[in-house]
């Protein structure tokens, strides 16, 4: 008698299950009858075999040469799953979850349907899904989200092609990798790696089961959204897998009561010391494979050095620094306010404050401090005549200044106003092995080394000299270095000066690059004409528009980036080769398991003759031996360069090479802002340059000789050299070796 009831209810859910049936099944017959199911399918693709190895939206990662993770960018987060690797558990989660009968229908599951209605009736609430495994892949790569009838139709119209183009395990595989599994992971590979900080193939039979669980609202039982309920799912889950015997009671249970142990997230922040040769990496991805290189697959491996680019922070900030301990900081906020700025709140340790009428104290709007002495003697810089003077000296009544409160009383609030990027190149490859700025920056935000465009002054003379040198001239040709005046138009005139404002008289042309002659260079260019500078120039690297026929870019007028100088300079390097610079060392995408390489070629370019480029090596060598680039000597190392130092000491330079490695340092503001009066690029650059140049790996310590270059030689001791096309009657025995002429 007890058993009645439970069979009359059985009864009762058999013939619900039968009627739901016929009335899934009434539905597309009479559209048959009346033509409509040929017009909702007419334009359904009939071959699904691409499917197979179509290419599904993929993230884009970045490792180092150690294959440590950098970065990893994405329209949606998914990496491609090792299939043939995985564990069983891991399909039967899913397939025990979304559709038990998989491996028995033919795409669609009639039953299923109506048993997932009557389920989820009871239940109230969505306990089972009435699509197909294959449905779901046909909904999720060949039709919209739209919600209709029609819809329906047409999904189950192409599950039931796809089940005839495409096998089981292939289905299955495209399922696993397209499903959305919550907090932004596409595909079981990125939920393993992000909730459980492994790989799918190592997932365990409880966290495969917490993974297929959240199938039908994944956003809402995120783990990291609700805990509770996606440990209830996985108990659904589970007990789906025993009931199809993919499971032993015993597993059940042990993987039922196994804690949820989540994986920490890396700091959900972009703001980070390489957060600027990232940005690069990410730009030149995109340059090379086009504006969806972020769904491509593409796993690329960068040729960062850690080292050299740590070496690069440190002196990017060492440099500002040491220009703020030079230069002073700028203190004053504004001039000559009549009320004073508000009291700082509790706990707020740095606050703005007005100098009063005797210059002695500072006032908020009731409080008032009467500070040491030594505050009115910190170091400050003067804007007005670019140099370093006390705090006495430059403030007046009124004044507002950052202060902060210390363990010693008020101290002036001091901040970096200048700013520095640094760029290294490892000559033979063109790779970038580190890029860096003294602000920390934010992925893809401003990169100045990249976006910094400032007037390089005299570092851009080489190409100036470059271009001399192609025009018959010789590193040991007399040149004038005397006052010179041009026509500027509207009746004015252009009277460049050195710095210091001296001249040498007649000088060999490597003295006057060595001592950074502006006459000379002006000289250069006239007999040349600026387009074959500026044809130099760009064939070199520079990639910042140069203005055309103006004679002050000789000076360096025409802005350029720290990048575009060096590429250049490497150029250069490499005897007058030209290499793009690169971020990319390898690229390759996985597609239907199989790895393919997508390394972009590297072409070289050789832009200046060989031996003309070496002269002009030797040339640049002479300005870290005896001319404005002493402070970038290293020791046992072979450097050439060129110091650079704009009007009023805006911007200093110093860009250097070495036959394996080339450094650009760029120190300056982001506006016109003077940095000091005796801040020039042997100064303030320089020495940042021979910092980073002591990290680097070991490489060939000179320049190798080319065929077509003679060594001038004194009793043994090289003393110039001559390129054999250049007739002797242009070339004098022997080159000065003493000391330079001075230009102060």
């Amino acid at each position: 008698m007890s058993d009645r009831p439970s069979r009359l209810r059985r009864l009762a859910r058999v013939g619900l299950v039968l009627t739901v049936v016929l009335l899934v099944l009434a539905v597309p017959v009479g559209w048959w009858a009346k033509g409509e199911l040929d017009r909702v399918t007419a334009d359904l693709p009939t071959d699904l075999s691409g499917l197979a190895t179509w290419r599904l939206p993929t993230a884009c990662t970045l490792s180092d040469q150690e294959g440590r993770s950098l970065d990893t960018f994405y329209v949606e987060r998914r990496f491609p799953a090792k299939h043939t690797q995985l564990p069983d558990h891991v399909w039967q989660a899913f397939v025990a979850s979304e559709d038990g009968s998989f491996f028995d229908h033919s795409g669609v599951d009639l039953v299923g349907i109506a048993r997932a209605f009557v389920v989820n009736a009871r239940a109230g609430t969505t306990v089972q899904g009435g699509s197909t495994l294959t449905q779901q892949v046909v909904k999720n790569t060949l039709l919209t989200s739209e919600r209709s009838f029609e819809r329906k139709v047409r999904e189950a119209v192409l599950a039931l092609r796809l089940e005839r183009e495409l096998s089981k395990e292939q289905i299955l595989a495209l399922y696993l990798d397209l499903v959305y599994l919550g907090s932004n992971n596409y595909g079981i590979e990125a939920a393993a790696r992000d909730y459980f900080g492994v790989h799918a193939h190592e997932l365990t039979v409880a966290q495969s089961a917490l993974l297929a669980g959240l199938v039908p609202a994944p956003s809402r039982m995120s783990p990291r959204v609700d805990r509770d309920e996606a440990l209830r799912r996985r108990t659904l889950v589970l007990r789906r897998m025993l009931d199809e015997g993919f499971l032993d009671a015993a597993t059940m249970v042990l993987a039922d009561e196994s804690p949820l142990e989540l994986a920490r997230r890396p700091e959900g922040t972009s703001v980070r010391p390489d957060a600027g040769y990232v940005t690069a990496a990410r730009r030149e991805i995109r340059r090379v494979f086009g504006p969806n290189a972020a769904s491509e697959g593409l796993a690329i491996t960068v040729p960062i050095n850690h080292k050299v680019q740590e070496a690069a922070a440190r002196a990017a900030h060492d440099a500002v620094q040491a220009h703020l301990t030079r230069s002073g900081p700028r203190l004053i906020v504004a001039r000559g306010t009549e009320e004073p700025p508000p009291d700082p709140e509790d706990g707020q340790n740095c606050f703005t404050a007005r100098v009063d009428r005797t210059r002695r104290g500072l006032a908020t709007s009731t409080k008032t401090w009467t500070p040491s002495r030594h505050f009115w003697r910190s170091a400050a810089h003067d804007d007005a005549h670019g140099t370093r003077r006390t705090l006495s000296e430059l403030v007046r009544p009124g004044d507002v200044l950052r202060v902060c409160e210390g363990t010693e009383g008020l101290v002036p609030a001091v901040e970096p106003w200048a700013q520095s990027a640094i760029v290294v190149v490892d000559n033979p490859s063109g790779e970038v092995i580190a890029l860096s700025s003294s602000v920390p920056g934010a992925i893809e935000g401003f990169v100045p080394a990249l976006q910094a465009n400032r007037q390089p002054g005299s570092s851009f003379k080489p190409y100036v000299y470059g271009a001399a040198l192609q025009d018959g001239l010789t590193m040991v040709s007399d040149v004038l270095d005397a006052p010179i005046s041009l026509p500027a138009g509207n009746g004015r005139s252009w009277t460049p000066k050195n710095y210091g404002g001296g001249h040498a008289g007649t000088v060999r042309l490597s003295t006057a690059l060595a001592i950074s002659a502006n006459t000379v260079a002006v000289r250069l260019i006239q007999r040349t004409g600026a387009t074959p500078v500026i044809d130099l120039a760009h064939a070199l690297g520079v990639e910042s528009p140069i203005r055309e026929g103006d004679l002050t870019i000789a000076l360096g007028t025409s802005e350029v980036t720290p990048l575009d100088q060096a590429a250049a300079y490497s150029s250069i390097a490499r005897l007058g080769v030209h290499r793009r610079p690169t971020w990319i060392r390898q690229a390759e995408t996985t597609v239907g398991g199989v790895t393919v390489d997508r390394t972009p070629s590297r072409p070289a370019t050789r832009v200046l003759p060989e031996g003309t480029a070496y002269e002009l090596v030797q040339m640049m060598q002479q300005v870290v031996v005896r001319g404005s680039g002493r402070a970038a000597a290293i020791e046992g190392t072979v450097v050439a360069g060129k110091t650079g130092t704009t009007n009023d000491n805006i911007d200093a330079w110093f860009v250097g090479i070495t036959p394996r490695h080339t450094i650009a340092v760029w120190v300056g503001t982001d506006s016109n802002r003077s940095l000091g009066a005796r801040e020039t690029g042997g100064r303030t650059a320089a020495p940042s340059f021979a910092a980073v140049a002591r990290s680097l790996p070991e490489g060939p310590s000179d320049w190798p000789v080319p065929d077509e270059v003679v060594l001038l030689k004194d009793q043994g001791r090289v003393v110039g050299l001559r390129r054999t096309h250049v007739p002797d009657r242009l070339l004098p025995a022997r080159v000065p070796t003493g000391p330079l002429p001075t230009l102060e």
